[in-house]
């Protein structure tokens, strides 16, 4: 995700409105400034149009927010203010794309907030991987085979991919560019709420190629 000013920074943005500042182009302001600018305006239009255009960036932007949210670095104000803003951006993006779980995690974390706890670290979601799982095997006409989609101790995700053997006389298979890609947007789109990780193909125990997820 591209992000100009860390949470810490843009949250103090949002509590004493600097935005109100010196001129900034709006692609150089990530989804969530984008969307509290609409936000003080009562822009509903614009926020949903925002978080259409830039669907893409919004689990990543929501848990950095909600993370600092509930980190000790954020008072009270802008503590309600950031959860108030995630909670927005993410029932906008459940009624737009039809995936709740950003929301359900939002909602869980606020309960957790409320009680005085941490964030709650986002889940694989075993239907997710399941059909993950089909996807591969059909992007890559079953010569892929997904083995293990898991958490690293980081809370990346992870998702080791195996491939068959060559049957053309090549000792290592050819992983094409063009399947690992649409593999990887196949991947970010099955678990939205994991902006870091990778994918690693191997065959017969011999790295073939990785690909991040924040490529």
């Amino acid at each position: 995700m591209n992000t100009l000013v860390r949470p810490a920074m843009w949250a103090l943005a949002m509590v004493f409105a600097v935005f109100t500042a010196a001129p900034v182009m709006a692609e150089d302001l990530t989804v969530g400034q984008l969307f509290i600018k609409a936000f003080d305006k009562k822009d509903e239009k614009g926020m949903k149009e925002i978080i259409k255009t830039r669907a893409a960036e919004v689990p990543g932007e929501v848990k950095e927010m909600v993370e600092y949210a509930m980190s000790d670095d954020a008072g009270p104000e802008a503590r309600d203010f950031i959860m108030n803003i995630a909670g927005m951006m993410s029932k906008i993006y459940a009624d737009q794309t039809g995936d709740d779980r950003l929301l359900n995690a939002v909602r869980s974390n606020y309960e957790k907030l409320k009680a005085g706890g941490k964030p709650q670290a986002p889940v694989v979601d075993s239907g997710a991987v399941e059909q993950a799982k089909k996807e591969v095997a059909s992007i890559s006409g079953d010569q892929w085979k997904i083995l293990m989609v898991r958490l690293d101790e980081e809370g990346s995700l992870l998702v080791d991919i195996e491939v068959r053997e060559s049957t053309d006389g090549e000792l290592t298979p050819k992983i094409d560019f063009k399947k690992s890609q649409a593999t990887r947007d196949m991947i970010k789109k099955k678990f939205p709420a994991f902006t870091k990780g990778k994918i690693s193909w191997s065959s017969m125990g011999v790295g073939l190629k990785t690909v991040f997820l924040d490529q």
